[in-house]
């Protein structure tokens, strides 16, 4: 069995949601010496003891660089892979799979439209209003940092419809605006160990737009009750197969992983 996660607003947290005094949380990630992650103590326990007994894979958006930052996963629990770049690139055993990234990069210039041609257009409804800063992503895909508020709504979405023909998958979490073409994304990257691993069921979670390709390959995923594809679901008038979690926030956390767990006991 397979447990593989999305990592920020999923199972890891940032201050912000930090409200409960009474929490015990453990500090996992700084840098230059800000505090910028947290997980709870108790859904540590847990994610060791998953460990113990699945194939755990974190799966994130985050480059190669920002998720060795989050230091559980390079001291006491160390994954076998580690899913980042969105599915770009695989970390096994500690190293990057070249292999994988190479036949990544060939998918996006075969399927994808460029990246060139994405950003001249961008340019005719972004600036400096709503767009503070902007970053590649190890030349995988384009993120900016952006005022959601002064966002130009009419233009907007007529760009999102546009990229999406394109075959790009547009992405808002928090203050990040993510353009991510479609070949790189958490699903492949995961059914590709999965058959390295020989393994036969995966168990899912996260809470973006991003998430949706993993989320959806499997009939055993659990949503936290926050975040773009919980949104979704509520302004939705039709009937959603996930599965969300009673609890919100980082609480979330230690429910999913507690759900990890039950399945764990009925398949042993």
């Amino acid at each position: 069995m397979i447990f593989a996660s999305d990592l920020d607003q999923t199972l890891i947290y940032s201050e912000r949601f930090l409200t409960d005094p009474t929490l015990q949380v453990r500090l996992i990630e700084q840098l230059d010496g800000k505090p910028i992650s947290y997980m709870t103590e108790r859904a540590l326990l847990l994610l060791q003891e998953i460990h113990k007994h699945m194939l755990f894979i974190p799966v994130t958006t985050r480059t190669i660089e920002q998720y060795r930052r989050i230091t559980v996963f390079q001291n006491e629990l160390r994954p076998a892979y580690a899913v980042t770049s969105n599915g770009g690139n695989i970390i096994r055993n500690g190293a990057v799979d070249e292999s994988w990234n190479k036949k990544i990069r060939e998918r996006i210039e075969d399927e994808c439209m460029s990246i060139t041609d994405i950003l001249a257009r961008f340019e005719d409804i972004k600036d400096s209003s709503w767009i503070l800063n902007e970053k590649s992503a190890e030349d995988l895909f384009h993120y900016f940092i952006i005022d959601r508020q002064n966002m130009p709504t009419s233009e907007w979405d007529g760009f999102v419809q546009w990229m999406e023909q394109g075959n790009w998958t547009v992405s808002i979490q928090g203050r990040k605006l993510y353009f991510v073409p479609r070949a790189v994304n958490k699903r492949d990257a995961v059914l590709y160990v999965k058959d390295i691993e020989e393994r036969t069921e995966i168990f899912a979670s996260g809470d973006s737009l991003l998430d949706l390709p993993l989320v959806s390959c499997t009939k055993n995923s659990l949503i936290p009750s926050h975040g773009e594809i919980y949104h979704l679901a509520q302004i939705s008038a039709q009937d959603t197969l996930f599965q969300f979690t009673a609890k919100n926030g980082i609480r979330a956390s230690e429910e999913i992983l507690d759900w990890v767990i039950e399945q764990i006991k009925i398949t042993r």
